[in-house]
């Protein structure tokens, strides 16, 4: 067994496998496992999963063992990465209430409602937090200025500022595409659907506050859109495709697990990978790591698991706003997820408990996802997440999405594999790390792509240049800033 097929075996473990592991912990290279959970952002996963191979084969971790070095390292950086979480989650409540309470409609997108979805909210790499607010840039603008220190520049899509030492981008609109044929029906798209995304409320864990994330039918649409976005523009990274991984889960467990489609948005401690667990195998892909003896659990609080103050409170319909009751979306909003086959919401006690009645559901859900899917371009490169969701983390063919695409998939792993978290660690990049060196970069990488996605790689240039002119213009007018 090589050392990627042992790595991707792991991350299967990580995500809920349960089949045999100790093929995988006798060839594991340690070492090479650590820096490949570096690169991409799963240091905090990947450490729960050796905590768990500790309590399921300590016999075998002893005859391969991590070494205490090693694993003292990476406990310390688990135990950063959950400090980091709950010091993001108090400035995602913080700035969620407080743009609430000036009567601004927001939600959080991506980042710490993400986090929720996993198994161990306090595992996954936390970033900046990034607050759509429902109202026109010159509002958003206004306000910042008002509340926030800002720098000097502008964006197309947000604005960039800080929160107790947190970087926090106020989002005009979630995404944007190179293409402006799909961008304009993205954007069409997010105002369709904003009202319901900002009245979908959640609880932080430990007592964090309150947030209002998108509901698993926006996100399974607009965080592929996320990753189809930032693939063009620096890379991503096993972060975020398993990011994705868990909203596809997040979306079959409202459609197919049960005879009656539940409003639930989240999982509970039981993910949904476990319930894929019966279903997974090791594929191709064999086996994987190994750890070593001695205690390597981190406090309580980190595992999530046990009953407690420490897990998040969940939400349930009616969506609740804090400005005055439920929101009624629109005919064909992404609130479709709460709702049934028809398109009416749907309450505990008009569901039906017919499988039919579940079947139908879910096939209108997932015909209403390909169609999105088709209209904003992004099919192609939607078969190739669902290559590697499949054949890195076994996910059964029933839970994707669209089929799966192998010569893309193949192309887009690579690419993961190569570039790492955002990009940050490709040793393709022969231009450097200055502004002009970037844009070459990217230039570069447009040639590489457009083979594959040539509908956004041969625009993305154009974009650019197009935004260059677009920020200029608007830091001026907006922030008042002349250069």
């Amino acid at each position: 067994m090589n050392d990627i097929t042992a790595i991707f075996a792991f991350l299967k473990y990580c995500l809920g496998y349960k089949g045999d592991m100790s093929r995988v912990i006798a060839g594991m290279n340690w070492h090479e496992l650590y820096s490949f959970a570096s690169k991409q952002a799963l240091l905090g996963l990947c450490f729960d999963g050796i905590e768990r191979l500790g309590k399921e084969y300590p016999e075998e971790l002893k005859r391969n063992p991590i070494g205490r070095e090693l694993l003292m390292n990476w406990m310390g950086k688990a135990q950063q990465i959950r400090r980091q979480n709950m010091k993001v989650n108090v400035v995602a409540g913080k700035l969620f209430s407080m743009l609430r309470l000036d009567g601004l409609r927001c939600c959080i997108l991506k980042g710490q409602g993400n986090a929720l979805m996993y198994p161990n909210a306090y595992s996954r790499n936390p970033g900046d937090v990034d607050v759509w607010v429902n109202v026109s840039r010159e509002q958003i603008t206004e306000y910042a200025k008002k509340h926030f220190k800002l720098g000097d520049d502008i964006r197309y899509q947000h604005i960039e500022t800080s929160v107790d030492g947190v970087p926090v981008e106020l989002h005009f609109f979630p995404c944007t595409m190179n293409n402006p044929l799909y961008h304009a029906r993205l954007q069409k798209w997010f105002r369709r659907n904003a009202d319901l995304q900002c009245s979908h409320i959640v609880g932080l864990p430990d007592g964090a506050g309150d947030i209002a994330i998108p509901t698993t039918a926006f996100n399974v649409i607009y965080q592929l859109t996320h990753l189809y976005h930032h693939f063009f523009d620096e890379g991503i990274g096993m972060r975020q495709i398993i990011d994705y991984y868990y909203v596809v889960c997040d979306f079959y467990k409202v459609y197919q697990n049960s005879s009656k489609i539940t409003p639930s948005l989240f999982f509970d401690k039981a993910s949904c990978t476990r319930q894929f667990e019966s279903e997974l195998s090791l594929h191709s892909l064999a086996s994987l790591f190994p750890i070593k003896e001695g205690s390597t659990s981190h406090p309580d609080p980190l595992t999530l698991r046990g009953e407690g103050g420490n897990r998040p409170t969940r939400c349930s319909e009616p969506l609740r706003s804090k400005d005055g009751g439920p929101k009624r979306s629109t005919p064909d909003s992404a609130g479709w997820d709460r709702r049934d086959a028809i398109g009416d919401m749907t309450s505990a006690t008009a569901s039906t408990d017919s499988s039919a009645t579940a079947a139908r559901s879910s096939s209108t859900a997932i015909d209403r996802v390909q169609e999105e899917l088709k209209e904003l371009g992004l099919w192609k490169f939607a078969g190739a997440i669902m290559y590697i969701m499949q054949e890195v983390f076994g996910m059964p063919a029933s839970r994707l999405i669209v089929p799966p695409n192998e010569k893309y998939g193949r192309f887009v792993l690579n690419e993961v594999l190569e570039a790492g978290n955002f990009g940050r660690h490709d040793a393709r990049n022969r231009f450097g790390r200055s502004q002009l060196g970037h844009n070459l970069q990217r230039v570069y990488r447009d040639i590489r792509l457009v083979r594959y996605f040539p509908a956004e790689a041969l625009c993305e240039p154009f974009f650019r240049v197009w935004h260059y002119f677009w920020r200029l213009k608007h830091r001026r007018q907006s922030l008042g800033v002349f250069s």
